[in-house]
């Protein structure tokens, strides 16, 4: 067992929700993430808000290892794993080449609404782009708003947060993995990323922080 994970048997299926912030399916090979969201820093420094860089290689590491920890046969992105659907900039586009060319598994991303267009994104050779996909009985999309009532299924987009604590303090934030009747919402996977609180949190649902 990874140590911090949580094993969950989600409509038969059985996912392990890793504390990095992804979801491990290991009858099928798939390591599964969302809301990366490359590039957001540099989108901000281009509006003239002083961001640090460095964060975009911290993420790329991250993935690296979880693949190689798992020994994932694939990836898949549920949505915006790029931060602006204009055009990629030239050294972001040369970056993620690079690294689509080492890794060792295939690479499915689902089409979020910051991801460019398919057509913009097809010079990224070795990732599949699809506005969803449906897996052994799960369909994989980025918004959970889209999900088909009952249809178990992934998602990202929300990033939902809880807040711990705070009665006598600030409390903290963390993200964590949200459960609501048949949809299993993905935190944010990017380090440069926020989150949405508690409004999300409901009497029906479950949260399980990343801490």
């Amino acid at each position: 067992m990874i140590a911090g994970s949580l094993p969950i048997d989600f409509h038969g299926h059985e996912l392990i929700l890793h504390p990095e912030g992804a979801v491990w399916w290991p009858a099928s090979g798939s390591l599964i993430l969302s809301d990366v969201h490359f590039g957001k820093s540099a989108t901000f420094r281009a509006h003239g808000i002083p961001v640090p860089e460095g964060e975009r290689q911290e993420d790329l590491d991250r993935i690296d290892r979880l693949i190689a920890q798992l020994d994932a046969q694939s990836l898949h992105i549920v949505g915006d794993f790029l931060h602006s659907n204009a055009s990629i900039p030239a050294p972001l586009e040369e970056e993620l080449q690079g690294w689509l060319d080492r890794l060792p598994c295939e690479v499915t991303l689902i089409l979020g609404n910051h991801d460019p267009s398919p057509a913009q994104l097809r010079s990224l050779d070795g990732l599949r782009c699809l506005d969803q996909k449906e897996k052994s009985g799960i369909t994989l999309i980025h918004d959970p708003a889209d999900a088909q009532a009952g249809c178990p299924t992934i998602a990202g987009h929300l990033h939902p947060l809880c807040r711990i604590g705070g009665k006598r303090g600030p409390g903290i934030r963390v993200s964590g993995f949200y459960l609501w009747n048949s949809c299993l919402v993905l935190p944010a996977f990017g380090t440069f990323t926020a989150g949405a609180l508690g409004e999300l949190i409901g009497p029906r649902c479950a949260f399980h922080p990343i801490i």
